[in-house]
């Protein structure tokens, strides 16, 4: 299993929001500087996350993103889900059929189930930390 560099930034970029006092957007161009990102790369994941709802933009001079719930309702799981991160364990774990097909062995193999029991743990584990929570537990 591996986060790719997307859902990598698409958390650290939610973290900044979250961490955000002042109540004012913040532009990808200030998020992308505090936070050494690609804008480019950055607006493409800002684009999914507005469209699953975990941010909203606000257009004109000092406009920007913030985000659209609260921190304590938005959870690691979500933001990974809304950048389109596949997150399992093995081919055979995931929920595209195509992906669970080309196992050969997939109808009969002992170890699937143990796989699947594997993958639900990490998704509950990326579920059970909203961002408020991932701030307060990892500080620096």
């Amino acid at each position: 299993m591996r986060v790719t560099t997307k859902g990598r930034y698409a958390l650290r970029a939610m973290i900044n929001l979250a961490q955000n006092t002042e109540d004012k957007p913040l532009s990808i161009k200030k998020i992308t500087e505090v936070e050494d990102l690609s804008p480019i790369f950055l607006e493409q994941i800002f684009t999914k996350l507005k469209k699953y709802g975990l941010i909203k933009s606000i257009r004109g001079a000092g406009g920007g993103f913030l985000l659209a719930r609260d921190s304590k309702d938005i959870n690691v799981k979500d933001i990974l889900e809304a950048v389109e991160e596949g997150i399992r364990l093995t081919p055979c774990c995931s929920s595209d059929s195509i992906a669970a097909e080309k196992c050969v062995k997939r109808n009969d193999c002992k170890a699937t189930n143990f796989w699947n029991s594997a993958n639900e743990h990490v998704m509950k584990y990326f579920e059970s930390y909203s961002l408020d929570r991932v701030i307060q537990e990892f500080e620096n």
